[in-house]
């Protein structure tokens, strides 16, 4: 939205100081309105500058803009007065600023200032603060009784100017008659008319002097008036520099000076008016004195008076409105770091070569129209502060002094000096910044903001530099407030009561007293855990400014609470509601904890390991909530986190967090699979705790397995059967396949001992499962394997050559083999005898085993198992047993001839 606009919808009391802005000002808000989007594109502050061409032009395209308005507007009476005031302006701009086009640049400039700083008040105002504000009603009143008492000041200089002119009026008419009639040393005893001139002349005298005594008398009601003015400013001027500490530490207040600036020179002015008067007085004295004039004996007192009044009012106006920061961190001020230097720091050994040094300038001069705002305004934009090392020498020097205090607890100051000359008046005004911590390195930054933190807080001294040699403790409640700020400066929402109250008890234990202090060294140096109170609030800060911001804002981190406190919230809740808290115990982590109630019991509670920015950083909060799995006991991967807490849904209170998935495209070929990175964890029957997996998983093919219970033993996820892997050696790779692993692949010589999977993975009890294929190669399946198809039975499965699936009978095993293939078999194969299997009979399916009916009797079921498959059980967990092969001498099994014809 434009600034305009946003003026336009300010509220009545704010609304009403933009138009005390364009009472006086030279550009009418008439042209405001007219030219807005214009005038807010241009740069007027670079075109301010002295003897600027860009303010000529700026300056012109304004008048020719104005003029193209004129003619725009049609000739109805609606727009009569329209036309009147534009021409009007555009007349009057013409004659003011056709000669200086950079003072209408410096004023256009001013002006946008001022309506920025009645937004940022306008909004401060319209933010909740942690405490309660004092009322509007007591603020509009302090305001009136200072506007009032100005506005009485005005009006009391008004009538002692008047009394003035009067005053001058009497000596210049007393002067005269002086000079006419008075003449001393003569003889006039025979002029009767002489007498009467004396006696005129007499008369004249003494109302010169009631005159002068009523001029003397309100000059000093005058500096009377000005002093409770000057006192009322100073009290809000206090407040302002209270302001500006609380602003400094994070609290959303206002540190505008443009109404305080505007009573300062309204005051100011006043007083600078007085000072010509009382001179222009004293100029009157030099002309006419009596005895008894009481301008000979009040005039220097109230001069003096009056001089120190302006030297006091001065000094308070000098301030500083921005403390000292660092670039990178603006929310941070009164926390610098050293810089060095160097140019040619390696110079060439060649003669003759210039070397430099790099000054920075530590002093500037300031004229009255230079600043693009009003006031004198000087920008120190460019400090270098560099450390002055000791006299010894050694990569172990510290500096100048070794005290006892650490070198984030060092408080330092800047001090700006100002030789001020104006009317006359010459002085030396001084102000100093807020105390500050000079660190080295980075790393420091968080400790120097604790110093920075419990200085503004607690130091009713604001250049106390000695402060950290005995910290005062910090009572809760106003520390409570610091941290409040803290993560409304951060994230843009303060701590609750109840996120304050979980740290009270954190601090000082169950039920904490109102009254409780912390000390300096609990907060940010001592720490159970490893790390200071401080230390871990900072590192969930860091966490909350870069990766979950939004989410804190919109208040979906529950954050603050106690493992007590969340049990207490959650076990009244449905299973699968969750809450996100931040972790006690790593620095900077956030967790999920979830509630899951069993059929019998008590709910169980987990929670995953605490995320970290590292983790954050690869992949956002709200994407792995999305994605999130948990590998239960039986191998079936589920998102427990369904309904964030009280009872929101999952995918309706983080849907517009959620990444961007690319859709694929069915008509172009893709060569690789999508891929997403997602977090999974794994349960077994009797932990609470597991550790998580980052697996990257395929977003198209991944099928979830589905296994039955009944017969089936619990193992460990991930978990193939066979121990480890040789190379060479038939292994398992895609579900229902056998593959040889990279290299050794070739064909079998006669008398090798074939390698024997262990038993294959059993399904529950009158079941029949078949795994189908997932992406990936199509390896060669190279080994026949024995599988158990029930008890006391066995059938033997071969892979490859025509038709797959054993042949299950009543009294024998067959193998069923393709053309050509019954010469590849071993001559013992043929004796061997068949064992009993349950009826009914399974049909051959073409190419795979296939149940026209499940066995009702059949006990056991085993499928071929995929071991990169992350959802099945791996070696290192629960080992099954081994089943014997058939093959157990080295001379049973014959050499195979493999041909890629016997593949479908």
């Amino acid at each position: 939205m434009a600034q305009w606009q946003e003026v336009q919808q300010l509220p009545p009391t704010h609304l009403e100081r933009v138009h005390q802005l364009y009472t006086n000002a030279a550009l009418p808000m008439t042209v405001r309105q007219s030219l807005a989007d214009w005038i807010e594109d241009q740069d007027w502050q670079q075109a301010a500058e002295p003897f600027s061409s860009h303010a000529r032009m700026l300056f012109h395209s304004l008048l020719t803009l104005l003029g193209e308005q004129l003619g725009s507007l049609g000739p109805g009476d609606e727009d009569f007065m329209l036309k009147h005031n534009l021409r009007k302006a555009r007349i009057d701009l013409q004659a003011a600023f056709e000669e200086h086009p950079e003072n209408f640049a410096n004023l256009v400039a001013n002006l946008l200032q001022e309506e920025r700083c009645i937004l940022r008040r306008a909004q401060a105002k319209g933010q909740v603060e942690a405490t309660p504000a004092p009322s509007t009603a007591s603020q509009s009143s302090q305001e009136q009784e200072i506007q009032q008492r100005l506005t009485e000041f005005r009006t009391a200089l008004q009538e002692a100017e008047r009394a003035f002119r009067h005053m001058e009026d009497l000596q210049d008419t007393f002067d005269f008659s002086y000079k006419m009639y008075y003449r001393p040393g003569q003889d006039h005893s025979h002029d009767p008319q002489y007498a009467q001139h004396i006696q005129a002349l007499q008369a004249k005298l003494q109302s010169l002097d009631r005159q002068r005594r009523e001029v003397v008398a309100q000059i000093q009601q005058l500096l009377g008036r000005s002093e409770t003015l000057r006192d009322f400013l100073q009290q809000e001027l206090s407040a302002w520099h209270e302001r500006q500490q609380r602003s400094c530490l994070g609290a959303p207040t206002d540190t505008c000076l443009l109404q305080l600036q505007g009573w300062f020179t309204a005051l100011g002015e006043g007083l600078f008016q007085l000072l010509q008067l009382l001179r222009a007085v004293g100029e009157l004295r030099q002309k006419v004195t009596y005895e008894q004039d009481p301008l000979q004996s009040e005039l220097p007192l109230l001069e003096k008076r009056l001089q120190e009044q302006l030297t006091c009012l001065l000094q308070s106006a000098f301030v500083v409105e921005q403390q000292p920061c660092m670039p990178n961190t603006p929310k941070r001020p009164l926390v610098l770091r050293t810089a060095n230097i160097h140019i040619d720091r390696d110079p060439p050994k060649t003669r003759g070569f210039r070397k430099f040094n790099i000054l920075t300038s530590s002093s500037k001069t300031v004229l009255v129209g230079d600043s693009p705002r009003e006031g004198l305004v000087c920008d120190f934009q460019y400090l270098t502060l560099k450390e002055q090392k000791g006299g010894g020498s050694g990569k172990g020097s510290r500096g100048t002094n070794e005290g006892p205090l650490a070198v984030t607890e060092e408080l330092h100051l800047i001090t700006f000096t100002l030789a001020y000359a104006y009317c006359g008046l010459e002085l030396k005004l001084e102000t100093s910044t807020l105390p500050f911590v000079i660190i080295s390195n980075n790393n420091q930054l968080s400790s120097a903001w604790a110093s920075v933190l419990w200085f503004n807080m607690l130091s009713p001294n604001p250049k106390d530099q000695q402060f950290f040699t005995t910290p005062p403790p910090a009572p809760w409640p106003r520390l409570a407030e610091v941290l409040s700020w803290q993560f409304q400066s951060t994230a843009e929402r303060g701590l609750s009561r109840e996120h304050l109250h979980m740290l009270a008890e954190k601090l000082f234990g169950s039920k904490p007293p109102p009254d409780s202090a912390l000390p300096w060294t609990k907060f940010s140096k001592d720490g159970a855990a490893g790390f200071s109170f401080w230390a871990w609030l900072d590192g969930i800060l860091a966490l909350l400014h870069d990766h979950l911001k939004q989410l804190w804002k919109d208040g979906l981190i529950l954050g603050f609470v106690s493992r007590k406190q969340e049990k207490k919230l959650l076990k009244v809740k449905r299973s699968g509601t969750f809450l996100i808290r931040f972790s006690e115990s790593v620095l900077g982590g956030v967790t999920c904890t979830w509630v899951e109630h069993p059929e019998s019991g008590p709910p169980a509670f987990r929670a995953v390991v605490p995320y970290t920015a590292a983790e954050l950083a690869s992949l956002a909060l709200p994407d792995i909530i999305r994605d999130y799995q948990l590998l239960a006991e039986e191998n079936i991967p589920e998102n427990p986190l369904l309904f964030l807490y009280p009872d929101v849904a999952r995918d309706e209170a983080f849907g517009p967090y959620y990444s961007q998935r690319q859709e694929g495209i069915l008509t172009k070929k893709k060569e690789y699979l999508n891929q997403r990175l997602i977090r999974v964890s794994s349960r077994q029957p009797h932990e609470t705790w597991q550790t998580q997996e980052e697996l990257v998983m395929t977003t198209e093919d991944l099928e979830t397995l589905r296994l039955n219970s009944g017969g089936q033993q619990p193992v460990s996820p991930g978990t193939v059967p066979g121990g480890d892997r040789t190379p060479g050696t038939p292994q398992a790779v895609s579900p229902g396949l056998q593959q040889a692993v990279a290299a050794g692949l070739g064909m079998q010589q006669p008398g090798s001992q074939i390698p024997v999977l262990p038993s294959p993975q059993q399904l529950g009890s009158g079941s029949l499962g078949v795994l189908q294929t997932g992406m990936g190669d199509l390896g060669l399946p190279v080994v026949l394997q024995v599988v158990q198809v029930g008890p006391g039975g066995q059938g033997v499965l071969p892979i490859g050559g025509g038709a797959v699936g054993p042949l299950l009978g009543s009294g024998t095993a067959e193998l069923l083999l393709g053309n050509g293939a019954a010469e590849l078999l071993p001559s013992g194969l043929g004796d061997l005898e068949g064992l009993p299997l349950q009826e009914p009979e399974l049909e051959v399916g073409a190419g795979q085993l296939e149940a026209t009916e499940l066995l009702p009797t059949l006990d056991d079921s085993a499928v071929l198992l995929d071991p990169s498959d992350p959802f099945l059980p791996q070696s290192e967990d629960v080992a099954l047993p081994a089943t014997a092969s058939l093959f157990t001498a080295d001379g049973d099994f014959p050499p195979l001839h493999i041909d890629a014809s016997d593949f479908q």
